[in-house]
């Protein structure tokens, strides 16, 4: 799609635009390291607040379902608001739950503390690619998009790391308040240097009618939902090992919890290095639909073998970072999703894409907790018992989109010429 001529619209990119960049993929690195942060501090927290697994899942299973609850609506909203405002707001949300989980005493106060976190979350993924997008260009909206996703994963994997050494020296709140004081930091820097490349300040007064008319046409495609299925599979995989699982399953092989969780983190790793090539590859192969399949494929191998195979700390990492980076091809969902619809509704095509994600990664999560064993302590069987439903869904998800979803790289070619 050709690039407006008029005004500085057609000027993309540039350090300018650089530097919005950075801002909201910051805001996007923050929500992810304190998700990955709830992995690797939830046994002291458990311990401090005397909650069960079960609890423990739940907890983070109700970030998912508010958030992909939310999702929907923000691609809408920064369409006609711009980040200018939003992304700052969205901020101070989430370092308000950040405070709230810092000072929690019950496991309702860690409820709420999500549900306020996973509220103003919803701006960051999809903010940072809105940015990409504005700042950048259209043509380069994909790259972009994979870009921040291999951010926010990087990241998360050293921020991750980070995170374990620190749980050493300093108590879980202690790191918490930590993420306080970043949260506020951030604010700032985003309410004083953040723009909008264009003027967002006459609003359509059909804003809602035009949500919902949007919202209506993209959901009315079919093959929409297929490639939402396989790629939340892939994604609700990736939250559900790295953020809660991974490490309980590789400390069930006997290494100690700090190794473990260092093992888990490099899920992280693969992650980001998968969604930076992933549009590559499939442009090399001239298929969205076989790189998709394919490394689900893997994905199903490689969980099965972390259940199974017996797991020393390097065979551990190995086994994540394959994990990490097959569930990178999620990427790809979103790309299909755009390719399947208008460009006028390329943005809504995405928060429901993202939406669909984070519903099925709340399954994928909270469904564990309620499979394992309620007895103490627990054992490699009972994870094996209770992660075999999330290899099911994702063999059983490769099945029907390999006979009913349809490749969308041809018509891309064709919408790009």
């Amino acid at each position: 799609m050709p690039e407006p001529t008029s005004g500085n619209i057609s000027k993309t990119g540039g350090a300018k635009a650089w530097w919005m960049w950075i801002i909201a993929t910051g805001f996007l690195l923050f929500l992810f390291n304190l998700q990955t942060g709830y992995n690797i501090i939830n046994p002291s927290l458990a311990r401090d607040l005397s909650l069960t697994v079960s609890q423990v899942s739940v907890v983070a299973s109700v970030y998912t379902a508010v958030f992909g609850l939310s999702q929907i609506i923000s691609g809408p909203v920064l369409d006609r608001f711009g980040i200018r405002y939003v992304t700052p707001c969205a901020i101070l949300t989430v370092t308000l739950g950040a405070f709230v989980l810092t000072h929690a005493q019950s496991f309702t106060t860690l409820l709420i503390a999500q549900i306020i976190i996973a509220i103003g979350s919803i701006f960051g993924f999809v903010g940072a690619g809105f940015v990409g997008g504005e700042w950048f260009g259209s043509i380069k909206f994909g790259f972009m998009f994979g870009l921040v996703q291999s951010a926010a994963a990087f990241g998360s994997f050293f921020g991750g790391n980070l995170i374990n050494e620190l749980l050493e020296s300093y108590s879980w709140r202690e790191i918490l308040q930590g993420f306080t004081y970043t949260g506020l930091f951030l604010s700032v820097i985003a309410f004083l240097c953040l723009r909008d490349k264009k003027d967002f300040s006459e609003v359509s007064l059909s804003f809602r009618t035009g949500i919902i008319k949007e919202l209506i046409t993209v959901l009315g495609v079919s093959q929409i939902w297929l490639s939402t299925l396989i790629g939340s599979v892939l994604f609700g995989g990736l939250l559900s090992l790295a953020v809660v699982w991974a490490s309980k399953i590789i400390q069930s092989y006997g290494i100690e919890p700090a190794s473990a969780n260092r093992a888990s983190l490099v899920i992280w790793l693969g992650c980001g290095l998968g969604a930076g090539v992933m549009d590559l590859i499939s442009r090399s192969l001239k298929s969205r639909k076989l790189v998709l399949l394919t490394n689900a494929a893997v994905f199903a191998v490689a969980l099965l073998l972390l259940l199974y195979f017996p797991c020393n700390f390097y065979i551990a990492s190995l086994l994540s970072f394959i994990i990490g980076f097959t569930s990178a091809a999620h990427m790809l969902a979103f790309t299909m999703a755009a390719e399947m619809v208008p460009a006028a509704l390329e943005g809504t095509s995405a928060a429901i894409t993202n939406s669909g994600l984070y519903l099925v990664s709340t399954l994928m999560i909270t469904l564990p907790g309620y499979l394992l064993p309620h007895s103490e302590p627990l054992t490699l069987t009972g994870f094996q018992s209770a992660l075999m439903p999330i290899w099911v869904i994702t063999v059983a998800s490769i099945g029907l989109c390999l006979f009913f979803l349809q490749d969308t790289f041809s018509d891309n070619s064709e919408k790009q010429s």
